[in-house]
Parts: C-alpha cells; structure tokens; sequence
C-alpha cells in the first residue's frame, strides 16, 4: 500500500470523546497525548496518520454552515480487520461491499465523515444494507496497517484551491475539493472545531527556496530549517516538516 504523505490535523471540542471513537469505533491507536494535541495511527509502526487538537470554547466555536472538512477517506491494509470493526460493534453510516471486502462510513463526534476500505478504487463499492452476519479476529484490537487515501475538502473556490495544491504539490492526489456554500469555509485555522492544519512531510534535503518561491501567502521558517508553515486558500495550515 501506497504510503500518503499528508496527516491532516482536526480541531476537536471534546478530546476524550473525539479520542474514544477513533480508537474503539475506527481502531485507530495513539501514540501520543501531549496536552492539546492526540496522535493516532496503526499499530504496525508508530507513525502518525491523524492527528487530533483539544480547542476550548472560549477560543473556538461551532462552524456555522458547512465544514470545511468533508470527508477523510481511509485505506485498510486488511480488509478482515474491517469486518473485526463491524462483528465488534462499529457504529456506522453507510456500508459497503467491494471486491475486498466490506467497507463503512462513520461520523465522528465532531460530525466529521470518515470511510474506511480495503479497494483498489473506491468507486467500485456498492453500498449495502444491513443485518450482515460479521466475522470476527481472534485477537483483535486495533488495525495494523492504513492510510490517509483522501482528504476531501469543501471550498466555494474548487479551481483556485485545486490550482494552489498542484503549483506546490504537482501530482498530489490525496487533498481533493468540492464546491460548495458556507459562512465558515473561508473561517481562519483556529477559529473552528474544523481541519486545521496538514502536516506535509517532505525530503531531509529538500530545498525550500524552490518552495518559497511558489508559495502566495506569508509564512514561517524555523531557524535550523526543519519545517516551514504557510497556508493554503481556505486559510487551512500547511505544515511542511522534514
């Protein structure tokens, strides 16, 4: 499986809350609680592929409208560890049959849409309905192997965003967008319970003059050049991290 590069990073209201549904109901595992911040991934390696940003109310707020968040599309290694979800009791909201496997939709406590699958091309999944007899993993905790496949974003400028990734990031495939229509999808990171930021991990060589060069907006380069922060055109962080 194909590894992604992008590890997008939500702001939660709630972290305990947030945090359980991703760890029993996806099977995601953390690796790291380090105050505001929650880092999850498989149990394979300790990389992170999400990452999670506790954010009180007197700082941040209910986006009104559409999210920009519309939904994260997530690559089972095995598919049989999805169908262990489904036997163990994973809430869902649609479900899905592929030629690997079963597939599932399910919405977080922050009303973020997440779909996990085990294809080759999610197109081809056909959505089903239940009651369906699930298997179960002797064993099973947590899933061993995924990734981020797609991180779908709604923007009222679709054009303008796809044309920022592709001038920064040619041939990305992992961030894709959606027209659409809201009060808060131009919103400034932080000041929703939202996606805040993608991390972005690039070579320990890479020479970020040719990326500052294509860059449109500010942005923030540390000292000993490890990371550089920007943002793209729906005032989504960008955290490229070597």
């Amino acid at each position: 499986m194909k590894e992604k590069i992008m590890i997008p990073a939500i702001r939660i209201n709630n972290r305990r809350i947030n945090q359980a549904f991703f760890e029993a109901n996806l099977g995601f595992k953390t690796y790291l609680e380090d105050a505001a911040f929650v880092e999850l991934g498989a149990t394979a390696s300790a990389v992170t592929k999400l990452v999670l940003i506790e954010s009180p109310s007197m700082r941040t707020r209910t986006v009104v409208g559409l999210k920009k968040l519309h939904k994260v599309v997530i690559q089972v290694a095995n598919p049989l560890e999805i169908e262990a979800l489904l036997a163990r009791g994973s809430r869902f909201t649609k479900l899905y049959k592929g030629s690997n496997g079963y597939a599932f939709e399910s919405i977080s406590p922050e009303n973020d849409t997440f779909l996990l699958h085990a294809e080759e091309d999610v197109a081809k999944l056909v959505e089903i309905l239940p009651p369906v007899a699930f298997h179960s993993i002797e064993g099973f905790e947590k899933l061993t192997d995924f990734s981020v496949e797609k991180i779908i974003l709604n923007t009222p400028q679709p054009e303008v965003s796809r044309a920022f990734y592709q001038n920064i990031l040619p041939g990305q495939e992992v961030v894709a967008f959606r027209e659409a229509v809201g009060q808060d999808l131009l919103a400034e990171a932080g000041e929703t319970w939202d996606i805040d930021s993608l991390r972005i991990l690039v070579a320990a060589d890479m020479d970020w003059s040719s990326l500052e060069e294509q860059l449109p907006h500010s942005f923030f380069k540390d000292k000993k050049g490890r990371f550089l922060q920007t943002r793209d055109e729906s005032n989504i962080e960008l955290w490229f991290e070597k």
